[in-house]
């Protein structure tokens, strides 16, 4: 296990490269950048990417199973005064792992969520799924836009090693001149076609059920990964060197003095928001590596 000496830099005002040194590098780059710049910090030891010994940096990119919504309006609401929503309406109601409990034949691993906007909120509102041209379309979308309801979920997205970056084979660099990443992922595989058929059907039980009326929809395929802007993984936390990049503590296994503290040390990806869990994990790993500082 070797140790890193510190970070190198471009000032992007003058352009000249600096170096600071360091007894510990903390990287939170964000999941993407971090994973390049460790790529780019190759060496001879490492001619794969720092702390890749394992061969997996980059890999088991994960993105929360996404899709289009279902839109609706609650007649008995129709035609009221148009009140100020974008605070309340925004995500009014949330339900977290929906299925939670339910160990039934089921295609598809884990759970999923709900979210939930109604009323008078910045957007489209009805306008977009109502059809028609001209006055009474414009007084129609008046009508129906303060009884407005929207549904729409995430669910987990799954670990696959054939979802993943790597440095470009076509040798593309960014405006510094340094090497870019290509990604290489899928989002339509049996697990995000399932927990989507699932979802649409509780969807519309649920609104109905609640008494609104629904408009027209088309299923569609799982969105691309990166489209939630939820990703997650690619220098993932494992106790075998010969699986993960990173320790418990988010340190790698292969340089003891390096940490990497953003979504990029996920396992999994439950259905929830990924910044709470970012933040705990580098609150507990940074905890921990001030106590090996304060220990060495």
């Amino acid at each position: 296990m070797g140790k890193a000496r510190g970070v190198t830099y471009i000032d992007a005002r003058n352009r000249l490269d600096y170096e600071v040194r360091a007894r510990a590098v903390v990287l939170a780059a964000s999941m993407i950048e971090s994973i390049r710049i460790l790529f780019n910090s190759k060496n001879r030891e490492y001619p794969n990417g720092l702390a890749n010994s394992s061969g997996i940096l980059g890999r088991f990119l994960m993105e929360h199973v996404a899709f289009n919504g279902i839109d609706g309006f609650f007649p008995q609401l129709a035609g009221r005064a148009a009140t100020n929503d974008d605070g309340p309406g925004e995500s009014c109601l949330y339900i977290p792992r929906y299925n939670y409990g339910h160990r039934d034949k089921k295609r598809f691993l884990r759970g999923y969520r709900f979210n939930f906007y109604t009323g008078c909120g910045v957007g489209s509102g009805p306008g977009g799924d109502l059809p028609g041209f001209g006055a009474a379309f414009k007084r129609r979308i008046k009508e129906l836009y303060p009884a407005s309801v929207s549904m729409s979920g995430y669910g987990e997205g799954l670990a696959l090693a054939s979802n993943y970056i790597e440095i470009d084979p076509g040798g593309l660099r960014d405006r510094f001149g340094i090497p870019q990443v290509r990604f290489h992922t899928s989002a339509e595989y049996e697990h995000a076609f399932a927990i989507r058929d699932e979802m649409y059907g509780q969807m519309e039980e649920i609104l109905r059920a609640s008494g609104a009326e629904i408009f027209p929809y088309e299923k569609v395929a799982p969105y691309p990964l990166g489209s939630v802007t939820h990703e997650a993984g690619g220098c993932r936390m494992g106790d075998d060197p010969r699986t993960s990049v990173l320790d418990k503590w988010c340190r790698a296994h292969d340089v003891k003095n390096l940490f990497v503290v953003d979504a990029a040390c996920f396992v999994s990806h439950p259905e929830k928001a990924t910044t709470h869990t970012i933040m705990a994990l580098a609150y507990r790993a940074c905890d921990y590596l001030t106590e090996l500082l304060r220990t060495a």
